[in-house]
């Protein structure tokens, strides 16, 4: 009786080390599936705001009819950013997960300095803005997830 109870005793606790290992794959996964919607998610915004009518809201002219696609812009930055800064990074996403973090700060404010310099009358400001936000955003999309899959290690 003995045997069978250091047995079971022994068995229990090779299925509780088990656990976390699982469970640190299974938020690894979990993770990296949530970061990639939020990723989608981005990039969808990305081509709406940088998509078809770009070249157009890349003129001084443009950039003026561009507030409220700034303002929906800004929104959903703001709602990847919350989603973003609600996860908890897995131990091999640390560094990744920062660099994640980082870049949201200034698509949001970006966003806003558009929409208030045009609201200003500094269509030039906008304009620079947009340009320069332009350049850096799908650059980022693919960067993000280029290291998204070094998580695995």
């Amino acid at each position: 009786m003995s045997a069978t109870l250091l047995a079971a005793c022994g068995e229990a606790t090779q299925a509780s080390d088990a656990t976390p290992i699982e469970s640190a794959d299974l938020q690894r996964r979990k993770y990296k599936e949530t970061v990639a919607t939020i990723l989608a998610d981005e990039r969808a915004a990305f081509e709406v705001f940088f998509g078809p009518e770009a070249d157009t809201w890349a003129t001084l002219e443009g950039i003026s009819g561009a507030v409220q696609q700034a303002i929906e812009f800004r929104d959903i930055m703001r709602d990847a950013q919350a989603r973003a800064a609600e996860l908890e990074a897995p131990t091999l996403g640390t560094l990744f997960h920062g660099t994640f973090l980082e870049h949201f700060d200034r698509f949001v404010g970006d966003a806003e300095v558009i929409r208030d310099a045009v609201s200003a009358g500094q269509a030039e400001k906008a304009l620079a803005t947009y340009q320069r936000l332009r350049r850096g955003a799908f650059e980022r999309l693919d960067f993000l997830s280029d290291r998204l899959a070094l998580i695995d290690g």
